[in-house]
């Protein structure tokens, strides 16, 4: 068994159980760019996709109605990232969106299909670029999403900080390889294109909602749930677009997926 163990920050070394260090486990990315890391270092890194870009989230990943583009996102980030020395990404989010959620942005949609659809395609992008792909798992997670994700990449690493039974356990300071078998992939691969990709997910993640009419109604990273006509979308960059959604000059080019 390897232990990663607390050791300052939100940086966590990675040590057997003879107390010898083989690697370093990473909550942020300016933590990696600023580490010295040792070249034989195993290095992990839970993935925060507001580092990757600041209007970045799940939500917007699951309004994309080609998963081919999911794809080749989580290929150019797992690209970026083997870039930065890292060899395996914690990532996703398996609970569906309900109304009442705190934080809709942290969620990819409330359909179980549709988040194994998203996941799958995160995990194969991230594996073409190199990096071993990890997914989050919690006590709330739906039972047809993860079982559909299974059905989909037959299996999947795991990790949580609330179910031990699983590949990586994390209690708060420590985090734990429950089974020895987290395999690295040697190679690297990418076109370098990833601020473009991103872009692309901004492009195709507008979403027209309701149909009664009172006046413009843009939502900026928010949902709407009311019957009154919106457009949502996730960076400023497509405001325009947006507009021109709500007005009837553009079709949406995102699924409502909450």
């Amino acid at each position: 068994m390897l232990i990663f163990s607390f050791t300052f920050g939100s940086i966590y070394d990675i040590i057997q159980e003879d107390n010898h260090i083989v690697g370093k486990f990473f909550h942020t990315l300016k933590d990696i760019e600023n580490a010295e890391l040792n070249p034989n270092y195993v290095v992990g890194y839970l993935l925060n996709l507001n580092e990757i870009d600041p209007e970045l989230c799940y939500l917007a990943l699951g309004s994309v109605r080609n998963f081919s583009l999911i794809q080749d996102f989580s290929r150019e980030l797992g690209y970026h990232l083997k870039n930065l020395g890292i060899d395996f990404v914690v990532f996703g989010n398996l609970m569906i969106l309900e109304e009442d959620a705190d934080d809709p942005l942290k969620y990819i949609g409330n359909s179980p299909y549709l988040i194994s659809e998203i996941l799958y395609r995160m995990i194969r992008g991230l594996e073409t670029s190199g990096v071993t792909p990890v997914i989050i798992v919690t006590s709330k997670d739906d039972r047809n999403a993860t079982q559909s994700l299974l059905h989909k990449s037959g299996s999947f690493y795991t990790y949580s900080d609330q179910i031990k039974n699983v590949d990586l356990f994390f209690d708060g300071n420590n985090l734990y390889l429950q089974k020895n078998n987290l395999f690295l992939l040697p190679w690297n691969y990418g076109k370098g294109t990833l601020e473009e990709t991103i872009q692309e997910i901004f492009n195709n993640s507008i979403i027209l909602t309701g149909w009664r009419d009172e006046g413009e109604n843009l939502l900026y990273r928010k949902i709407n749930t009311t019957d009154l006509k919106s457009v949502t979308y996730f960076s400023k960059s497509v405001e325009e677009s947006a507009r021109k959604v709500f007005s009837g000059e553009l079709q949406p080019t995102g699924n409502k997926n909450w």
